[in-house]
């Protein structure tokens, strides 16, 4: 009895259950970061690398025997057992190889009979999309350049009120001036396609900003709009103009103000949109940006080599436009065998941007998305198919807003005389604005019943960043400056 329960003990010692957390980073031969290494522990965890090489593993309920995988395009990978992973960095060595050393006795295709393969199999190689978790970390970046805000007229007003008001500008607008402002948010939400449309439930999301150092769009016209609606009357409606057109025709203040107090809440449909829109982008559908796949005439290539995933070769074809209206320059890694697109990175080009529109002398009002960048990967599953796995998107833009706002109060039978406060305001900003999604399962979710759609969700307000919010998640781990990042 002794002898079966000392082996019993011993199975059990050789099978131990890990339960803890395991951050690390991965680096080059030369020591450098690499981002969007994937670690795998079986079939349905990993984790993907951030920008700057770091990942955490939550490995509850894996046994010490079970393996990780290390693996990135362009390098070999690596495999450990779970009870050996314990080194803060891990090396991946490059794994590059010359055309001729790959296509020695097979024909080398030529860039276009490639690209044509790329679309002939774009059906099969990506199936219809279906339902999707996703970790979405958001950065926004905004300084504002030139900012001038005061009351030009009014009536019904004391004097001394309107000067304090246009003083309480002055000042805002000193503070603000050739002033940063940076936030980080992050959502965890279940994502159900349905036909063309989406719908999406936000699981959580917590948002780490400075509220009071905030110069986000939002943030400074919140701002404004309640220092100026705190003088007008909150039981009375306003009529709202700017130049000739008609804004609001009975703007309630008190329900405004009210509504200010309730801010720590997002709009459901803002972040489906802007998810939704983040992957038709970069998905290789016409109409995405990815016109250097489905419009090569207005680009040239070359193929620069062969680089290695999981042993399987993949195409590194650089791209750069030669037309005007072609606006890219990247890399796209594509698999030798099945003609997938396995990873794509691209920017605008020089001289070239993105929407603009310029109205700054007819409306006061000017937009220029003005600089882009993207890195898109795909996996392939156990069907030999490829999903989303991982989308890096970041926007830069310039706008410029120079108007007028009115407000005239409704006449009713409490309120029969006139009161009108006129404001002129301009505002010149750039901003930064880069959106992470880290697709970490799909298909869990079965249909519109298992979904509870609200229009608002809860938005956690935190003051450093916390990892225990996270720690039952897949998530991206949080770069330095995060870490570092304190609201007080």
């Amino acid at each position: 009895m002794k002898k079966i329960t000392l082996i019993l003990t011993l199975l059990l010692i050789g099978t131990t259950v890990f339960s803890q957390t395991i951050t690390g980073k991965i680096v080059d031969i030369d020591n450098n970061p690499i981002p969007y290494v994937t670690l795998q522990i079986g079939p349905n965890y990993g984790v993907i690398t951030n920008e700057e090489g770091v990942f955490t593993l939550e490995t509850d309920n894996f046994s010490d025997s079970d393996n990780v995988s290390i693996s990135c395009l362009g390098y070999k990978s690596l495999e450990y057992q779970l009870s050996t992973f314990t080194k803060p960095t891990y090396v991946l060595e490059d794994s590059i190889s010359e055309l001729s050393e790959v296509f020695i006795t097979n024909k080398l295709l030529s860039i276009e009979e490639i690209l044509e393969n790329v679309r002939a199999n774009i059906s099969k190689n990506y199936p219809v999309n279906d339902n999707q978790r996703i970790f979405m970390r958001e950065s926004s970046n905004f300084n504002i350049k030139d900012f001038d805000f005061e009351v030009s007229k009014s009536s019904n007003f004391n004097r001394a009120t309107i000067k304090d008001i246009n003083k309480n500008f002055e000042i805002m607008s000193q503070r603000m001036v050739n002033s940063d402002s940076k936030y980080f948010e992050d959502t965890l939400l279940d994502l159900l396609h349905i036909a063309d449309s989406t719908q999406s439930q936000i699981i959580k999301a917590t948002k780490l900003v400075n509220i009071e150092k905030d110069l986000s769009t939002d943030a400074v016209n919140g701002k404004l709009i309640k220092s100026v609606l705190n003088v007008l009357d909150s039981s009375a409606t306003y009529k709202l103009k700017t130049s000739i057109f008609t804004i609001e025709d009975s703007l309630k203040v008190g329900k405004i103000l009210k509504e200010d107090s309730d801010a720590k809440k997002g709009k459901t449909t803002v972040i489906n949109n802007k998810v939704s829109r983040i992957i038709r982008n970069n998905s290789l559908v016409e109409n995405s940006n990815l016109d250097f796949i489905f419009e090569d005439k207005g680009y040239e290539y070359s193929i620069d080599g062969i680089s290695y995933l999981n042993d399987e070769a993949t195409y590194s074809i650089s791209f750069n436009p030669t037309k005007r209206s072609a606006k890219y320059t990247g890399k796209m890694y594509v698999n030798t065998s099945d003609f997938a697109v396995v990873k794509l990175e691209y920017e605008f080009a020089e001289n070239r941007t993105g929407s603009k529109m310029n109205l700054k002398f007819l409306a006061g009002f000017k937009f220029e998305e003005n600089a882009y960048r993207s890195t898109v990967i795909f996996k392939k599953n156990e069907n030999a198919v490829y999903d989303l796995y991982f989308i890096s998107q970041e926007n830069g833009n310039y706008v410029y807003i120079n108007r007028s706002l009115k407000f005239i109060r409704n006449n009713t039978a409490e309120h029969t005389d006139k009161q009108q406060l006129k404001l002129k305001f301009m505002i010149e900003q750039d901003y930064i604005a880069k959106s992470e999604l880290f697709f970490i399962n799909k298909g869990s979710l079965q249909g519109d019943s298992a979904f509870k759609i609200t229009k608002e969700y809860p938005i956690s307000y935190i003051s450093k960043y916390d990892p225990f919010i996270w720690k039952d998640y897949s998530v991206l781990s949080p770069v330095q400056e995060i870490i570092d990042y304190r609201t007080n």
